[in-house]
């Protein structure tokens, strides 16, 4: 819709009375859209429309008595007008645009996002095989098909996705986890644990236990014995141990956060103003005023074709965030609230799937006064039975 309503053009308007929401009322009834509003006084607000809705606002202003008057022009219509007396520029970004529409329709970036253990370089190849690379046009390209012949052809996948936006592919994977090695069932093995925890609860399918329910186990230890020994005949003999045995097991996480962050928070809500930048010209895309009295600025350079290729244009994007200013008691909770937020953030890599979260704990240090260290500590129930062959000389 914002990319319509620039190349058809549209307006910047500024309305004073005193029946604002009357106004409002009477444009949507008679079928006039407006968008962007922003009401700067009791009796004052701007908005956008387009060039044919402004037409009809007339007879709409007389009749609730506001004044109506047009403060900016914007769009691709109002840009050629300027760039009327310069011909060979409007020739060249006619030029320009028509070569961008032809260029878009390509695929000139892959990037791939998740994966770990599988290189990157096996999944450009797979991706290429069924069209996803570099120079690829994108009309034709079976997206669900492409990431269900993915994950059937490489087994370390478990989930794919592919979107394409613009020129660029992202293709995010999620990894298989690898069960750990498993021992054949007719090797004898013991059952140790996996790492360190206190048993809280055991089921032994086969195999002399260990240990109990509540004793606190160290990794590698002997859980489930592989060898048995008959307490009649004393005969001894191997098998493979079999057993579930769940343990309460810790994770920690961490995070540090700067009190120089607490001074101001975000409200939520931004201004976004876009540029298209061809070098030697800077083109306004989408802009409009600032309306906070604190804000951050955050910008960003968008390549429409990769860094350095065919051509060097970019996007500009620049993102106006209000924040407001805290006191410094509320500075400080948001503070704690972000880093246990980070915390979890950092704790959760590190916990199996298959774990189940029984307790939490968390833990604020403050650092020679300019920092916070959020400390999280994270009690699981999990398995940690694992096979460990037995060596029978």
């Amino acid at each position: 819709m914002k990319l319509w309503n620039y190349i058809v053009g549209y307006l910047v308007i500024k309305v004073d009375g005193l029946s604002l929401e009357k106004f409002i009322n009477l444009t949507i009834s008679n079928g006039i859209f407006l968008w962007g509003i922003k009401r700067s006084g009791y009796t004052t607000m701007t908005a956008c429309i387009s060039i044919s809705g402004f037409k009809k606002l007339k007879g709409i202003a007389r009749k609730v008595r506001c004044r109506v008057r047009i403060v900016d022009k914007r769009g691709l219509p109002f840009l050629l007008v300027r760039l009327r007396h310069r011909k060979m520029l409007l020739v060249g970004l006619t030029a320009f645009l028509i070569i961008l529409y032809v260029l878009s329709s390509f695929i000139w970036i892959v990037d791939v996002e998740g994966n770990v253990k599988v290189p990157e370089d096996k999944l450009l190849n797979a991706l290429a095989k069924y069209g996803i690379r570099p120079g690829a046009f994108k009309k034709g390209l079976d997206i669900s098909a492409i990431e269900n012949r993915l994950v059937i052809d490489m087994p370390d996948i478990w989930w794919v996705s592919i979107q394409l936006k613009g020129t660029r592919a992202i293709v995010k994977v999620v990894e298989a986890a690898q069960p750990p090695p498993m021992v054949d069932k007719d090797t004898p093995c013991n059952i140790v644990a996996s790492k360190d925890g206190i048993i809280h609860e055991m089921v032994v399918l086969e195999g002399q236990p260990m240990v109990k329910e509540g004793d606190t186990v160290k990794k590698g230890q002997l859980l489930v014995s592989g060898v048995v020994e008959d307490p009649e005949t004393l005969a001894t003999r191997f098998v493979h141990a079999m057993a579930q045995i769940t343990a309460r097991t810790w994770y920690e996480g961490e995070a540090v956060c700067s009190l120089d962050e607490g001074l101001t928070r975000r409200t939520g809500r931004k201004v976004v103003h876009k540029f298209i930048d061809m070098g030697r010209w800077v083109v306004e895309y989408q802009k409009g005023d600032i309306p906070f009295k604190y804000y951050e600025v955050e910008e960003k350079k968008v390549p429409f074709f990769g860094e350095g290729r065919f051509f060097p244009v970019t996007m500009i994007v620049r993102e106006y965030y209000e924040v407001e200013k805290l006191s410094a008691s509320a500075s400080l909770q948001d503070l704690k609230e972000i880093a246990q937020k980070k915390a979890m953030e950092d704790v959760n890599k590190k916990i199996p799937s298959n774990a189940k979260i029984v307790d939490k704990r968390v833990k604020y240090d403050m650092i020679e006064g300019k920092e916070i260290k959020a400390t999280v500590y994270v009690e699981v129930l999990e398995n940690i039975a694992q096979e460990q062959k037995i060596t029978v000389e």
